[in-house]
Parts: structure tokens; sequence; C-alpha cells
């Protein structure tokens, strides 16, 4: 990170700076995105329904979208159980 870089904004979160400021404003800029994202219902047909992203990112809960989300979870869990062995 060069000394030119600004704390407290969300770019310099980007670039790899974890300070208190540069957190906080990458939290506001994170729940700003989800907010439009949640006023926007046609970004998840955009997005392709039927991922775990599209459930995670754009909020949907339609029926494939769910399937996606709990196979990742199903996955992610089979996987952790692999690895403690």
């Amino acid at each position: 990170m060069t000394s030119q870089q600004t704390h407290g904004h969300v770019n310099t979160y980007k670039n790899g700076c974890r300070c208190t400021a540069c957190r906080e404003a990458n939290r506001i800029y994170q729940n700003a995105a989800n907010a439009r994202r949640r006023q926007d219902p046609a970004g998840a047909d955009r997005a392709g329904h039927g991922k775990r992203s599209t459930y995670v990112n754009w909020f949907c809960r339609c029926l494939p979208c769910r399937a996606a989300s709990a196979n990742a979870q199903r996955e992610q869990r089979e996987r952790q159980k692999a690895g403690a062995k």
C-alpha cells in the first residue's frame, strides 16, 4: 500500500488495509450494495436462478436457488468432516 492511499475508504480496504476505518468503510459499502440488490428483483433473473451465488448475492429464495444453496452447504459440511478425520 502506498502512502498516497487514504484510510477509511473502501478502495483502501480492497487493496489490503484492514485498519478499523477501512473495515468500517467496507462494511458501509457492502450494506449499501446489498440494499441496492434487494431493490432490484430482476437482478436475480439476470444473474441466473439455481446458483448459490444468486441466493447469496441477490437474496433470491426461489426453489432452484434454495436447492443450490442447500447443496453447497451440504458439500461444505462434508468437506469439513472429511478434513477433520
